[in-house]
């Protein structure tokens, strides 16, 4: 089968790698029919994380069940499925805690896409290994377009934790949203929108977000002091300075989610934050248990991912397609089930 590999910066290729195995009872075999850039892809292809190459790429996707193991009893061959970008087997301590992102049953942070906690294959690959496919695979509800959950597996669902939680917590909470990623911003006012916010705002210096902020229901034109306006701040960004303002707009009792990630040590404004008696929340998401809640949001036409995903590519076209800047893409393949 052939897998999409990171040689290093700015190279990437698809490969030949040998297929991997039905490894369990508890194991299925998938293939991905609709798989997203996230937002971290560009900078794992163009070397600037602390991740080192080589690799397979990709941790979204919507793949088709090829194979499923003899203990599985939630999916069957073909079936469509959203696949987490964790490793969790949904059985241990921390996952039974609601931390599959913290699962004792595999390596700290083991994940597709990503060397961080072993070499799992990448979501772009022909045939992905699912070790954990009760506790991790998400069959989607008839009718609804893999293209436009693609996402569901993190970006799409980590925007949706990041707003709803602290929104549905304020009355009537007024939402800053700080972008600054191809796609989590925009996402994060879609899920703003959805969850039922006061009113959104957007901050963001790029005319092309701004614009599909706008299209998702936020006001961009901002005024000059945001100090403690909102109820609500998202920072989807990888700016540190962004962040920093974007804290400093948190009104009294006020949360911040900051969802974009930034590697080094930012400055934080830790003292006004205290005198404010606000919250701060950072972390990978635990994305599994909120993807009915997004397929639903989705299939009623309460958010709409596609408008940030506008270029859909084949697999030869995505080695080009997933180093140009702005958006996100989907690589699709034909199914065989």
């Amino acid at each position: 089968m052939k897998a999409l590999i990171v040689h290093g910066p700015g190279e990437l290729a698809w490969e030949e790698v040998p297929s991997p195995p039905l490894a369990s009872a508890h194991s299925a075999l998938v293939r991905p029919i609709a798989s997203a850039s996230c937002d971290l892809d560009r900078r794992l292809i163009a070397g600037v994380t602390p991740f080192k190459p080589p690799f397979a790429l990709g941790h979204e996707c919507v793949a088709e069940v090829l194979e499923v193991g003899d203990e599985v009893g939630t999916v069957r061959r073909g079936d469509l499925v959203s696949v987490p970008w964790k490793i969790a087997c949904g059985e241990c301590p921390q996952c039974h805690a609601g931390r599959a992102t913290a699962c004792t049953s595999v390596p700290r942070h083991a994940a597709y896409g990503v060397p961080a906690g072993g070499h799992w294959g990448g979501l772009f690959s022909e045939v992905v290994h699912v070790p954990f496919a009760d506790a991790m695979l998400v069959p989607l509800p008839p009718g609804l377009n893999p293209l436009a959950v693609a996402s569901a597996s993190d970006n799409l669902t980590d925007a949706w934790v990041a707003t709803s939680r602290p929104i549905a917590t304020r009355r009537d909470a007024r939402v800053l949203v700080v972008g600054g990623t191809e796609s989590l911003g925009v996402l994060a006012v879609q899920m703003a929108v959805a969850a039922g916010a006061a009113s959104v705002d957007y901050l963001d210096d790029s005319d092309y977000r701004r614009d599909l902020a706008l299209r998702s229901g936020a006001n961009v034109e901002l005024g000059q002091t945001l100090d403690e306006r909102y109820d609500v701040v998202v920072s989807a960004t990888r700016d540190p300075q962004a962040l920093y303002r974007g804290l400093l707009a948190l009104a009294p009792g006020g949360h911040c989610s900051c969802i974009g990630i930034i590697f080094d040590d930012p400055k934080i404004p830790l003292f006004g934050m205290y005198l404010r008696d606000v919250t701060l929340s950072v972390g990978v998401c635990n994305v599994r248990p909120h993807i009915p809640k997004v397929f639903d949001l989705v299939g009623s036409g309460r958010c709409n991912p596609l408008l940030v995903s506008p270029t859909v590519v084949t697999c030869e076209e995505a080695t080009e397609a997933l180093v140009q800047p702005l958006a996100k893409c989907i690589v699709v393949r034909e199914r065989i089930t």
